[in-house]
């Protein structure tokens, strides 16, 4: 006897024989059996994808641009573009194709401050904060939980719900906090730089100053920035430039660089510290070894940063250098000797381009703290000596701590390394850090991840170098035969710098990701997703579940080395 099926049962039937089920199957057995650094992969792709489409659309752009009274017509950016900032945004990077403050209208800058929010925080982690704390659910399921310490890293996995909570909730007090004190702080205080400098902007920036609606703009969006570390901005073309004077501006941006630049766990033993003086315990309590080494380690280059830095700078006694840097404009002709010209009177009467000696030595210290994998400048970052350039680069080399915002190989791999070459120097047999001996394992990654990273940003810096005049591009490069007046001139250092910002995932700049080619450009957008993923995790992706090559050993032998 033949059993007649209802209409319902015939849908189902027909549904499972057509091609969305049969997809839908595969990617839920694909789901099962793939690794989670590939899912994260695939979701992050998913979102970068989508995120470039709506940014390269009309609606998030605009099409003119007045300021200073006078309107500027805005070409729509190329798909290229598009995907290049939305990258950036979401790997926390600051490095732009197109002015962020001209390109974008209000929705198109909107999608940056979530892309920054979401590449800073973390999707999943944002999912765990979600479920466990919006909507009150105490459990959570064992693959969520990997996801996030996957995604984030450094986190013990018993501590995991409880950690991100306390880490996210305190992210977005600071925000929203924050957000507030640089909307009063935009609204109520001008902007204010030297003289020099004010001739070099040429008003090419947008001040909310008595404007309440673009002061809490300016406010929140800058707080996203800064406390994930991503060093996007809407003030102009030359960051923070034109608020050089302002130091209460910027030490606020430092306290934020740093809480975003420290990292998950670090922030968490700092809630557990206050809570256990709170609750006046009688023991004593112990900071974790991740803490005390990420901490000390983001203190160290710091400090040694800043002094390599303000050693070199205050120096030097030729024009390439912050202290000896005086602006002079265009229109005060230098085929005239300063005596005849007052316009150029006036600029050298008035000293340097960046001010006193305090002016300086506060510039290089923010600049110190944004090397953390910030990208925040006050200054031009061209007008820095080479030995500037060098530490700067090696600092956004190092980067921020892990399960922070920050990228580059992070703190902790440099501290272990730092210490192992210390130690066997000494004729210590093993790495020994805080009474606490550091793995066999976790020392040998330490090196792999520095060589490979340093084998990819040559690659990367080799790929860069073709956008220079003499190899077809239009960087004007400082070994060109035609060296116009007032035309910048850039070298090897300063396509490094780039490239050593995008794997910090830093985003300073000496100006010259907007004259990158396209080639070069694809090129930093994956470096920035290695640098804020992390090499070792990057490396994962290309691994097996089944390893073959432990089956049997050579016989082992001996070779020279250096």
């Amino acid at each position: 006897m033949l059993y007649n099926y209802t209409s319902k049962e015939k849908m189902k039937r027909k549904f499972r024989k057509s091609f969305i089920y049969k997809l839908y199957f595969k990617l839920k057995n694909w789901r099962q059996n793939v690794s989670k650094i590939k899912y994260i992969l695939l979701i992050y792709f998913l979102v970068v994808s989508f995120s470039s489409i709506l940014l390269w659309t009309p609606w998030t752009q605009n099409t003119s641009f007045e300021f200073n009274g006078k309107v500027e017509t805005i070409e729509r950016i190329s798909y290229v573009g598009a995907l290049f900032t939305t990258s950036s945004a979401f790997s926390d990077t600051g490095l732009v194709v197109v002015d962020t403050f001209k390109q974008w209208n209000m929705f198109g800058q909107a999608i940056i401050a979530v892309l920054i929010l979401l590449g800073g925080i973390g999707i999943f982690t944002i999912k765990i904060f979600i479920i466990n704390w919006v909507l009150r659910k105490r459990s959570t399921s064992l693959s969520e939980i990997n996801l996030v310490n996957t995604e984030r890293g450094g986190i013990k996995i018993n501590q995991t719900a409880q950690l991100v909570i306390t880490s996210v909730k305190f992210l977005l007090a600071c925000i929203i906090l924050f957000g507030f004190i640089l909307t009063f702080y935009f609204y109520y205080v001008e902007p204010s730089t030297t003289k020099g400098m004010e001739a070099f902007l040429d008003g090419n920036f947008i001040s909310p100053y008595k404007n309440w609606s673009m002061s809490f703009r300016f406010g929140f969006f800058h707080v996203i920035s800064a406390i994930n570390n991503a060093g996007f901005d809407i003030v102009g073309s030359n960051s923070l430039m034109p608020y050089y004077l302002n130091y209460g501006l910027q030490i606020i941006f430092i306290i934020l660089l740093v809480i975003g630049g420290l990292g998950f766990p670090v922030l968490y033993d700092v809630h557990n510290y206050i809570v256990h003086k709170i609750t006046r315990k009688k023991t004593k309590y112990h900071f974790s070894l991740f803490t005390k080494m990420s901490s000390v380690c983001y203190i160290f280059v710091l400090i040694f940063v800043f002094l390599i830095s303000f050693t070199f700078e205050i120096t030097a006694s030729g024009h390439e250098s912050l202290w000896n840097v005086i602006y002079i404009p265009k229109d005060g002709t230098l085929n005239t000797l300063e005596k005849t010209n007052p316009l150029l009177k006036d600029y050298m009467a008035n000293g340097d381009m960046y001010g006193s000696n305090f002016d300086k030595t506060f510039a290089i210290m923010f600049s110190s703290f944004s090397t953390r994998s910030a990208g925040f400048s006050t200054i031009d970052m061209w007008n820095l000596t080479p030995a500037s350039i060098a530490i700067y680069l090696i600092a956004m080399f190092i980067g921020a701590a892990p399960s922070s915002t920050g990228g580059g190989i992070r703190t902790t791999t440099f501290a272990i390394i730092f210490m192992s070459i210390i130690n066997r120097i000494v004729g210590k047999p093993k790495v020994v850090a805080f009474k606490r001996t550091i793995n066999l394992e976790t020392v040998k990654m330490s090196f792999q991840v520095t060589l490979i990273s340093v084998t990819l940003l040559i690659i990367i810096l080799l790929i860069t170098i073709s956008s220079l005049d003499i190899h077809g591009g239009i960087i004007n490069s400082s070994y060109s035969l035609d060296e116009y007046l007032g035309m910048r001139n850039y070298g090897i250092e300063h396509l490094m710098f780039e490239v050593s910002s995008a794997f910090g995932t830093t985003g300073l700049s000496t100006g010259l990701t907007k004259e990158l080619n396209t080639t070069s450009q694809i090129a930093i957008l994956l470096l920035m997703f290695i640098g804020q993923f992390g090499v070792s995790s990057t490396l994962l992706v290309w691994g097996k579940k089944k390893n073959y090559f432990n089956r049997y050993d050579y016989i082992e032998d001996d070779l020279v080395i250096g």
